[in-house]
C-alpha cells in the first residue's frame, strides 16, 4: 500500500480537507502497514533491522543465490561452488574432504592431486615437493632456502661480493655494526669512536680520548704498576672550583686521588677516610 496523507484542505477551516472519520482511517492504514512490515501487524518486532547501508551483523541468516562482490573474508564451511580467483590460504584437509573435480582434476579427499599426462599443457615433468629435480630457464622470485645438504653448492654470479658464513674466520671491510655485542676474547685494533661500558680486562694500547670513569686498574691500583713522572711525561689533577664541587664529582673517592681546588689554589689528596691539603712549604 502507498503512503496515504490525510488532506488538511487549503485553509484553515475552508471545509476542503478529509474529515475527522476518513483523516484517522488514513492513519489506521498507515500504521498497519508499518506494524506488518516490521512486527505481526499489531506489535513490532524486538529484532533489530537491517539497514541496506550500515554495518551489521546477521546471525543465523540463509543467504540463496548471493554475490558477493569487494574485499572482506568468509570463514566458517562453506558448502557449494566459489566461481573466479580465491586470494588467500585454502584448509585442503575439510575443503577436500570428499572427492572433488576441479578443471578435470581429481581430488582423492587427502589432499592428493592426481593430474593426467594429457591434461598437461607440454612435455614438461611435474615437480612435487619431495622429489628430486633439475629445474631450467625458471625464475625464482624472493625463494627462501631452508639449508642446503648432502654436499649441495650454491653458485654465487660471477662478480658477487665474497659470502661470510656464519661460523667462518673472515676480515669484513667497511661495514657498520648497528647495537653489536661483542662477546669473548679478541682484540679491537683501529680507531674506536663511541663509547665503552662495562669493565675493560686488559691492555689499551693507543691513546684514549674522552672520560674514563673508574679507576684504572681495579678498585684499588696495584703496587708496582705506576709510570715514574719526568720531563717528558706529564700529568694533570682533576681541577674543581671548591669542596662542593669535588664531592659533587667524586662522590666514593679511593685512597691517592688527587683534586686541585682553584678556590685555594691547593692540591688535595684523599687518604682512605678524608681529604688532606697539600699545602706549600
Amino acid at each position: 500500500m502507498a503512503y496515504q496523507a490525510i488532506g488538511r484542505g487549503t485553509s484553515a477551516n475552508d471545509g476542503t480537507g478529509d474529515d475527522l472519520r476518513s483523516g484517522a482511517g488514513k492513519i489506521n492504514a498507515n500504521f498497519v502497514e508499518v506494524y506488518t512490515k516490521l512486527g505481526d501487524g499489531s506489535t513490532l518486532t524486538s529484532d533489530t533491522v537491517t539497514l541496506n547501508t550500515a554495518t551489521q551483523t546477521l546471525t543465523n541468516k540463509t543467504l540463496t543465490a548471493p554475490t558477493i562482490t569487494g574485499a572482506g573474508a568468509i570463514a566458517g564451511v562453506f558448502t557449494g561452488n566459489i566461481t573466479g580467483n580465491v586470494t588467500g590460504n585454502a584448509d585442503t584437509a575439510t575443503a577436500l574432504a570428499t572427492a572433488r573435480t576441479i578443471a578435470g582434476q581429481s581430488f582423492d579427499g587427502t589432499a592428493n592431486i592426481t593430474i593426467a599426462s594429457s591434461d598437461l599443457s607440454d612435455a614438461a615433468s611435474v615437480v612435487t615437493e619431495t622429489s628430486t629435480d633439475t629445474l631450467t630457464n625458471k625464475t625464482l622470485t624472493a625463494p627462501t632456502i631452508a639449508s642446503i645438504t648432502n654436499g649441495g653448492t650454491v653458485t654465487i654470479p660471477s662478480g658477487a661480493d665474497t659470502l661470510v658464513a656464519r661460523t667462518s674466520t673472515d676480515t669484513l671491510t667497511n661495514k657498520t655494526l648497528t647495537s653489536p655485542t661483542i662477546t669473548g676474547t679478541g682484540a679491537i685494533a683501529g680507531v674506536f669512536t663511541g663509547n665503552i661500558t662495562g669493565n675493560v680486562i686488559g691492555n689499551v694500547t693507543g691513546n684514549v680520548t674522552g672520560n674514563v670513569d673508574g679507576i684504572v686498574g681495579g678498585t684499588t691500583p696495584a703496587a708496582g704498576l705506576f709510570t715514574t713522572a719526568s720531563t717528558s711525561v706529564h700529568f694533570q689533577a682533576a681541577v674543581h672550583a671548591d669542596t662542593t664541587a669535588r664531592d659533587a664529582a667524586i662522590p666514593s673517592p679511593a685512597a691517592g686521588m688527587v683534586a686541585y681546588l682553584t678556590a685555594t689554589n691547593k692540591l688535595q689528596v684523599y687518604t682512605g677516610s678524608a681529604w688532606e691539603t697539600i699545602t706549600s712549604a
